[in-house]
């Protein structure tokens, strides 16, 4: 079963803690509390910016990764 079909699992509601069916599943407490965050519009671009300058030269270090995007204005 994956995560979310486990997570579903749960009943918070049932007399057995929310940490035992958690280890019933094989599930760590902090996955069924995780709630995922959406990346914001401007890391997706930079994402975006810096897998393109990958492709063209992945030779490139932190620092020259760094150079291409200023050269960008970024």
């Amino acid at each position: 079963m994956n995560l979310t079909q486990r997570r579903s699992l749960i009943d918070p509601t049932a007399p057995s803690s929310i940490q035992q069916q958690c280890a019933w599943l094989g599930l760590h407490r902090s996955a069924y509390y995780y709630k995922p965050v959406p990346a914001p519009a401007e890391d997706l671009v930079l994402m975006r910016l810096l897998d393109e300058q990958y492709m063209q030269s992945p030779q490139y270090g932190y620092r020259k990764m760094q150079l291409a995007l200023a050269e960008k204005g970024y």
